[in-house]
């Protein structure tokens, strides 16, 4: 169902993803100014695709930098979608989901194997529930 929370009713919501790097030590970003910079393009671009302007449209606006998502989630080097896809960090490379020393702990995301994006987070939170119920009834 719709919920007014997250529009007024008779109203839509509308998300949009732009990618951005990661914070990186001693490289300074203007995430104002680019932030500014991606709003301005995912409007024209927008409003061109529909015919209409869309920025007197806009009721309600929240927008996310590595910063914000450093600040308020934790998340190493503000990136949300975890480790980077280098060759050594893909597939069989990336971190298991279960700890190799400590036996009761586990681990489940973007940056565990087998990687970031929702279907495979998803995936990544069904193998270890899969694997604490094997070691759970393996010790009864």
């Amino acid at each position: 169902g719709r919920s007014d929370k997250v529009a007024p009713p008779g109203k839509d919501s509308l998300m949009v993803l732009v990618p951005v790097g990661h914070l990186r030590q001693g490289e300074e970003e203007d995430w104002e100014a680019l932030r500014a910079k991606a709003r301005k393009f995912v409007l024209a671009r927008m409003s061109k695709l529909i015919g209409t302007d869309l920025a007197p449209h806009i009721l309600r606006e929240k927008s996310y930098t590595p910063l914000d998502w450093l600040h308020s989630y934790n998340l190493d080097k503000g990136a949300t979608f975890g480790l980077s896809h280098s060759f050594t960090q893909v597939g069989y490379m990336r971190p298991r989901n279960k700890h190799a020393r400590h036996d009761n702990l586990y681990f489940v995301g973007a940056s565990t194997h087998p990687g970031s994006g929702v279907p495979l987070v998803l995936l990544s939170a069904k193998l270890t529930a899969e694997r604490v119920l094997k070691d759970v009834l393996a010790r009864s």
